[in-house]
């Protein structure tokens, strides 16, 4: 029996490529012009949305490498505390999926 499911690989085209596809087709076809405005719109929506991308991911980086310079603060650290064990684990799990979390962004612009 065939699955309904869909299929885990299926391209998903950037939002640029959509817009840059949308534009070659208004070129084709001039009876199309009254979607002009919108495509002005929806283009300056887009350099909008990748220099907010862009800024997240310099913010998310900033703060990826404060955290990692903290806990390798905390690792190297010769106090034999408690509390530094537990800050040491509580940072350095976010810390690792704060990276994953800026590359994935970094990735996205």
């Amino acid at each position: 029996m065939p699955s309904t499911m869909p299929s885990q690989s299926h391209y998903i085209p950037s939002l640029s490529t959509l817009l840059f596809q949308l534009k070659s087709l208004r070129q084709q076809n001039t009876s199309l012009h009254p979607i002009d405005p919108l495509l002005r719109q929806l283009d300056e929506s887009c350099q909008h949305f990748d220099h907010s991308l862009h800024l997240l991911g310099l913010e998310f980086n900033q703060v990826s490498t404060a955290l990692s310079a903290l806990a390798a603060m905390l690792e190297q650290s010769k106090l034999d505390t408690l509390e530094c064990e537990q800050v040491y684990c509580l940072l350095e799990p976010f810390a690792h999926r704060l990276q994953q979390t800026t590359r994935q962004m970094q990735e996205l612009a």
